[in-house]
């Protein structure tokens, strides 16, 4: 998986570059914020992983977690009867000016490496609307992220 800094225009896909910022970009040798998150953030964040959203691209394959100590693992986190996806998928969640680009290990992240992405992601996780519903799809238009052209 690639390294972004937090709040970095994520380049992960060029066409995703000029209306999004990279959270949870997290790579073994890179510093990460750690601490703890409100509960009902990371309820809201699992629910939104559980099932995200996805443009019509291709995945190179699942993402092992390097900042595991033996060898990595299938990230996947379950917790409260929801659980996040593991290692293939991105979430996008919109926020004020940009859309967030988080790859879905966050949720493993947060849970076992203590990660704390920024207030701004949190926030706009509180207030996505349900994946794939109208109100989605208008927050991440009205943000000028690309729908088609893929």
């Amino acid at each position: 998986m690639a390294h972004f800094q937090d709040l970095a225009p994520c380049s992960y896909m060029r066409l995703w570059e000029q209306s999004s910022l990279a959270v949870g970009w997290l790579e073994k040798g890179n510093a990460y914020p750690r601490g703890a998150v409100d509960e009902k953030f990371f309820r809201a964040l699992l629910r939104l992983c559980a099932k995200p959203w996805q443009p019509p691209v291709v995945s190179a394959g699942v993402h092992l977690c390097s900042l595991c100590q033996f060898a990595g693992r299938l990230a996947g986190s379950s917790y409260g009867g929801a659980s996040g996806a593991i290692g293939t998928e991105n979430v996008f969640i919109p926020g004020e000016t940009k859309v967030f680009v988080a790859p879905a290990m966050i949720v493993h992240y947060i849970d076992a490496h203590e990660y704390v992405p920024p207030r701004e992601f949190q926030e706009a996780v509180l207030k996505c609307p349900e994946m794939r519903s109208m109100p989605y799809f208008k927050a991440l238009k009205d943000l000028g992220f690309p729908l088609s052209g893929y």
